[in-house]
């Protein structure tokens, strides 16, 4: 029974697809109708009737069902096609919907993006501009520096005004200071310069300067290691005289309750420590002294009583053991004190036999050495300036040698020392010392250096001072006796 109303139905509609009359259309349309309240023997009946009313042929009613089968379905894959096409729009509308919020919110954020890239451009060129400016700034100071710096090493005041005048260094003693300790590319010899100078402002210097340096802890002779690696000690003796006064004090004042506890005595030991040295470390002094001459020599200097023997000991071997470093390449401390103020080809003659040698001098720190040769290294003699009744003149004797002048004291015989034939080291005996130059020029000038250097010998400034702490008489330097 289904498959005939099944086959009734679909040749129903192949009939009503393919025949043109309206009223096949309505008598198949009202037997659809009827079929589905029929029973099978009617149905076959009225499907019999009415196939026989259309007077269809069987070919034609098969073809007829085909047609309406195929319609059928095509009718239906349309409306499946058109309803999932129309799903699938409403579904890409969403997404495209969506697409286009997240590229309108993606534009933003790339705009966004876009005016902090050029913020971060306009900064970084603003900072480039101002490095620029600053390292041209820098540069700028820094050739200053140099400038600067390279006139304290031929003008130690002009380099330090010019510095002061650039904001470089301030104004203040402790700032300039500050400077010299530092002392980056600073010649040291010219730091000795203008720490000796005698002006109010050198001297506040100085004193800011020794102030800086931490002796705490220290014996004296690894402080005066320290100190005189800061600088070049002058030559001048009211230079070195200055200097080693506010050494003593601020050593004194580093160490409270040490084996030195008074600056007088530090002073002394220290102008001791550094003959002591010089003796011991220069090859042109062959007499060297020993700790016991060493002891002696500083008998008495501590309030009129005498340091320890095993402190002294202990002072002598340090120095022995080490020379003292100074700065610059200049070798070392006992060159320093050797280089000479005037050095040249003097004439001497003989005292008891008249006789004339002529000799290498070297006038240094009141002391004029004479060798045989520039170049030698073993010293004929000796003569110290440190007689306060020590005078030169030009000698005006008719009869004596062209360009001659001489050395006297007025208190007798000259303290002096000189090799015997054997190579000893003897006293000389002579009252006067005469001396002939190469032309009058060069007798002026030898007479003027011996002249200063008889007034302001570093030894002369040391025994004065020596003199006045303590009630000793004389101090036995290397190169000379008493």
């Amino acid at each position: 029974q289904k498959c005939s109303k099944i086959i009734f139905h679909c040749t129903a509609n192949t009939i009503r697809f393919l025949s043109p009359k309206v009223a096949m259309a309505d008598s198949l349309d009202q037997a659809d109708a009827q079929l589905q309240e029929t029973s099978p023997t009617s149905f076959q009946f009225e499907l019999s009737e009415t196939i026989e009313k259309l007077n269809i042929s069987p070919r034609r009613r098969l073809q007829a069902v085909v047609c309406r089968d195929r319609r059928s379905r095509m009718s239906a894959d349309h409306s499946f096609s058109s309803e999932r096409d129309l799903a699938r729009s409403e579904e890409e509308e969403k997404l495209l919907k969506d697409i286009r919020e997240e590229k309108d919110r993606l534009w933003l954020e790339i705009q966004e993006l876009r005016r902090q890239i050029i913020d971060i451009d306009n900064e970084l060129a603003a900072l480039d501009e101002a490095n620029d400016e600053e390292i041209r700034a820098e540069k700028e100071k820094q050739r200053i520096i140099r400038t600067g710096r390279n006139k304290f090493n031929t003008k130690p005041k002009e380099g330090i005004k010019f510095l002061q005048s650039n904001n470089i260094i301030g104004e203040s003693a402790d700032e300039v200071a500050q400077y010299l300790l530092k002392g980056e590319l600073l010649n040291k010899r010219a730091i000795g310069d203008y720490l000796g100078e005698g002006k109010e402002f050198n001297i506040e210097v100085l004193k800011r300067f020794i102030a800086q340096h931490d002796f705490k802890g220290k014996s004296i002779v690894d402080a005066l290691r320290a100190f005189l690696w800061s600088f070049h000690l002058p030559g001048e003796a009211q230079k070195i005289d200055r200097i080693m006064e506010l050494f003593a004090q601020r050593f004194v004042d580093c160490n409270p309750g040490g084996e030195l506890d008074n600056a007088d005595t530090a002073y002394v030991l220290s102008y001791a420590i550094i003959m002591l040295h010089t003796s011991l470390h220069n090859p042109s002094v062959k007499d060297k002294p020993t700790p016991d001459r060493f002891i002696s020599m500083n008998r008495g200097i501590n309030n009129g009583q005498n340091l320890p023997p095993e402190f002294l000991t202990e002072l002598y071997e340090s120095v022995k053991k080490e020379q003292f470093k100074i700065p610059d390449g200049e070798g070392n401390l006992a060159e320093t004190f050797f280089n000479p103020e005037r050095e040249g080809w003097l004439t001497k003659e003989g005292g008891k036999y008249k006789s004339k040698h002529k000799r290498w001098f070297i006038l240094k720190d009141g002391m004029l050495y004479y060798f045989k040769q520039p170049t030698d290294d073993e010293l004929i003699g000796s003569i110290p300036l440190v007689d306060p009744g020590l005078r030169v003149r030009a000698v005006q004797d008719p009869k004596a040698a062209p360009f001659c002048f001489e050395l006297f004291s007025e208190s007798g015989v000259i303290k002096a020392w000189k090799k015997d034939s054997d190579g000893k080291p003897v006293p000389g005996n002579h009252d006067v010392y005469r001396l002939l130059a190469g032309s009058d020029e060069e007798r002026e000038q030898w007479m003027h250096c011996i002249e200063a250097s008889i007034q302001g010998s570093v030894y002369d400034a040391f025994q004065q001072k020596k003199r006045r702490i303590i009630s000793v008489q004389g101090l036995e330097l290397p190169g000379f006796f008493d």
